[in-house]
């Protein structure tokens, strides 16, 4: 699918946009409540908040027909970065292991790259798997019970969502070799929706 570099204004009001845009939003206040020992029902709170935003912004654009190009290119932004500062501020203050975070942080610079590298020589960028979106609901749900819990409940799904991020690394970097080569396979422009 060709990239359009430009979005229409009332992409901005799309539900699903706005969602998108709310967890954005909700990011400072998440990890401000994260940083705060004391405040673990709130961290707790916003960051299943921000997450929801994230599980129905993609089904909520679809339903209503309103797939745009804003919201393709932001929602995969969003995130990367929810997932990303999550984990560093978890590491920080909850016992998340530091190399999950470096992990993640390596996957998802690796995407982007891969992304723009995809976009300026054949306009088009991948979509998630499903895997990806597997890895994404496997690090919410151990990230979820690292702010409840810490390590205690937290080490064990992460051990889980291991799995799929594994296949999700494979799966990434094998999709942008066969583009990279000019495969057949043709893909839209999102990494979530």
């Amino acid at each position: 699918m060709k990239l359009r570099t430009t979005f229409r204004p009332r992409e901005l009001c799309y539900p699903s946009n706005l969602l998108t845009l709310a967890r954005l939003l909700l990011l400072p206040i998440t990890l401000f409540y994260l940083r705060k020992p004391e405040r673990r029902r709130e961290a707790l709170a916003c960051l299943a908040l921000t997450m929801f935003t994230d599980a129905v912004d993609g089904p909520l654009a679809r339903w209503r027909g309103e797939v745009s190009h804003l919201g393709e290119l932001l929602d995969p932004i969003a995130d990367k970065l929810v997932i990303n500062a999550t984990a560093v501020v978890l590491s920080q203050t909850r016992g998340f292991p530091w190399w999950v975070t470096g992990l993640l942080i390596f996957r998802d610079t690796g995407i982007v790259l891969a992304g723009l590298t995809l976009i300026r020589r054949r306009a088009h960028i991948t979509t998630a798997q499903a895997t990806g979106k597997a890895t994404t609901v496997a690090l919410t749900a151990a990230m979820l019970l690292y702010t409840a819990d810490g390590p205690r409940s937290g080490k064990p799904a992460l051990l889980l969502a291991a799995v799929p991020f594994a296949l999700s690394f494979v799966q990434y970097g094998v999709r942008f070799i066969r583009l990279m080569r000019g495969g057949a396979e043709r893909s839209t422009i999102s990494d979530e929706r």
